[in-house]
């Protein structure tokens, strides 16, 4: 344990971290089509079972694993047993990962918030822009047209329609046919979607055509990475204090957003279809349950480290059970009352456009970007309600961003101690290597990087290292010899109710040991299957775009190279144990960094003598050998080591 590790400043600097780690993108762009798409607010009875069965449970796991052991995920479980330290860079390899891509979404919020503020936010709803094409259609443009055509005729009952750049009376049957023609041959385009993909973007026709950089997505991106890198710089302590502004602002905005959106005209058609008229046949359905367990994992950021490192700033003894089920309500929270706020709004568009809701509710990007900033820009003085959308939208990603950034800064200080005192360096080289690795994202094709990034980064890895988490403290470890640990700095139970409720009590150890390693290889399976069943493909309708065969390759490079440090870290270590004259059986054995070694010392010393001390960092134990020949057990640098004497 190192004794010069920062701490928080106050438990609240760590529980607001922590849930602006937690609550992320996926609440907002993920969860509200997720629910549409399995029932409405059928779905959720299976969300908010698996976030008490399975998310709450997990979530306190690693958060006492941090808090405990006082380290990050890079070497917490290799203190356990060495043979096991690779799970904890597979997890750094992830948030890796993930970094490279989740702060280009703060890039583009960046953007739109840039043309709000100057006065442009009028160009994502309207098809008179250089970057418009032909395909350009509004309702809203062929308002402008019937307003402008109405000025120089004396027949106000009469409607006009836009057209390539032009204004025509409704009546004009030959160009309103050549319209139809047009757009039979390829569909319109709404002028939200071509400011994001000709603007924001500047999207190539495919993945093999860069087409160069893309100046404003390379600026945006620099900036949100100088913001990473500013925050972290100055360690646990700023994140703790920006953590003020990052977990409360999106909640504020979310409430107002949500008044507001069940004010509009039409809402009650989108809260009907999300949360008002549920399809409990849903229920039922096994698909509706993995959906809700694999939402429940990535939208808590288990398996990612970053509940380990962020926790690990912890004193030992903290009361992180609380926290849990506060960072479980609020993920919650965000993602119901969040979906609500975006529901109603596209509610409201859909009522607009007079269309089925379900021709305007999208996911991903599509919602964020197009979906919700082309309704928002329907509803009066839409520049404000597009500023506080996307203020929430960058705030819930450089939020997530820090958690994620500082778990690979923090798998470096663990590994290499010296490094320590470098902090602002180790920081700056970080967030530099990170940026350089994004930039294929700020070129013309990034986009197509991107989901490739966001579809395989985290697949079935993330179910991997969290099956061998869990077994590992409650099967290989022992989750008695856990349950000690834990209850040597959080206490015994007091009553019955803690006796089954509790830190320690029956409900998490029937968790951790039969539910969560059954989910996680349900799980794990089905998202195998998924993967290899799934083409990849961008776009819809006629403008359908399939990535080619090699991008599935690098999207499986990038499912894969996780695990790789598995293996490599088996191989690491028993290396090193080799060089001490040290044998395979030594990869399984309590290293004596790990805070609980002298007590599993003391029960080794009834079962084969006292231990007696040579110097400070070796401890010699004679332990008798069948063949009567004793042997000395050093335990050094937190390995064990043995010859015969």
């Amino acid at each position: 344990m190192s004794d010069d590790r920062a701490t928080w400043s106050s438990k609240w600097h760590f529980l607001l971290a922590t849930i602006s780690f937690a609550v992320g993108l996926g609440n907002i762009w993920r969860f509200p089509s997720l629910a549409y798409e399995n029932g409405g607010g059928a779905f959720l009875i299976p969300y908010l079972t698996c976030s008490f069965l399975i998310g709450f449970p997990l979530l306190y796991l690693e958060l006492t694993l941090g808090q405990y052991a006082r380290c990050g995920p890079a070497v917490i479980y290799g203190r356990i047993q060495p043979f096991f330290q690779g799970i904890g860079w597979a997890m750094v390899c992830m948030s890796l990962l993930i970094c490279i891509y989740y702060n280009m979404v703060v890039a583009w919020g960046l953007l739109y918030i840039f043309t709000i503020i100057t006065g442009n936010s009028y160009q994502w709803s309207s098809c008179e822009n250089n970057f418009n094409t032909a395909y350009c259609s509004s309702s809203m443009e062929d308002a402008r047209c019937t307003e402008k055509l109405s000025l120089n005729s004396s027949n106000s009952s009469l409607t006009a329609f836009y057209f390539n750049g032009s204004c025509y009376w409704s009546s004009d049957l030959e160009t309103m046919a050549r319209k139809n023609v047009f757009f039979n041959q390829k569909s319109a385009v709404s002028p939200a979607e071509e400011f994001f993909e000709n603007y924001i973007l500047e999207r190539s026709p495919g993945m093999d055509n860069l087409d160069g950089l893309n100046f404003k997505l390379v600026i945006g991106y620099f900036i949100a990475w100088t913001i990473t890198a500013l925050v972290l710089m100055k360690g646990v302590k700023m994140i703790g204090r920006v953590s003020f502004f990052t977990a409360t602002i999106p909640y504020l905005i979310s409430v107002i957003l949500f008044v507001r959106s069940i004010t509009l005209p039409g809402a009650q058609m989108g809260l009907d279809f999300y949360l008002l008229k549920p399809d409990m046949s849903y229920v039922w359905k096994p698909t509706t349950w993995r959906n809700a367990a694999t939402q429940v994992c990535y939208s808590l950021s288990i398996g990612f480290g970053g509940i380990l490192s962020l926790s690990s700033y912890n004193p030992s003894d903290h009361n992180c059970y609380k926290d849990a089920a506060i960072i479980t309500l609020a993920d919650g929270f965000m993602s119901i009352f969040g979906g609500t706020a975006v529901f109603g709004v596209l509610g409201f568009m859909a009522h607009q456009l007079n269309v089925p809701i379900n021709e305007v509710v999208q996911s991903g990007t599509g919602l964020a970007f197009v979906a919700y900033p082309e309704a928002m820009s329907r509803m009066p003085i839409s520049w404000i309600w597009s500023l506080l959308f996307f203020i929430m939208l960058c705030t819930l990603g450089i939020s997530t961003q820090f958690g994620f950034a500082e778990t690979i800064c923090t798998a470096i200080y663990d590994q290499f101690p010296k490094v320590r005192a470098h902090k602002p360096k180790v920081v700056l080289g970080v967030c530099i290597v990170l940026y350089c690795c994004g930039l294929i994202m700020a070129t013309r094709a990034g986009i197509y990087y991107f989901n490739i990034f966001d579809a395989y980064s985290s697949s079935f890895a993330l179910m991997v290292t969290l099956f061998i988490e869990v077994i590992l403290i409650t099967y290989v470890y022992g989750y008695k010899n856990y349950t000690t640990d834990l209850r040597s700095v959080l206490g015994w139970p007091r009553n019955k109710l803690s006796t089954i409720f509790g830190p320690t009590g029956h409900y998490v150890a029937f968790i951790w040991r039969i539910i969560a390693p059954i989910i996680t290889v349900i799980i794990f399976i089905l998202s195998l299957m998924t993967q290899i069943t799934s083409d990849m493909t961008y776009g819809k309708g006629s403008r359908l775009y399939v990535f080619p065969s090699w991008s599935i390759v690098f999207g499986w490079f990038l499912s894969t190279v996780p695990l790789i440090f598995i293996p490599i870290f088996i191989f690491y270590n028993y290396r090193k144990m080799k060089s001490r004259l040290l044998t395979w059986k030594d990869m399984f054995k309590v290293q004596a960094k790990w805070p609980s070694f002298k007590r599993h010392q003391k029960i080794l010393q009834k079962e084969f003598g006292p231990v007696f001390s040579i110097n400070k960092e070796h401890n010699i134990r004679i332990v008798p050998e069948t063949d009567g020949k004793p042997y000395a057990w050093d335990t050094y640098d937190g390995f064990s080591e043995h010859t015969k004497m």
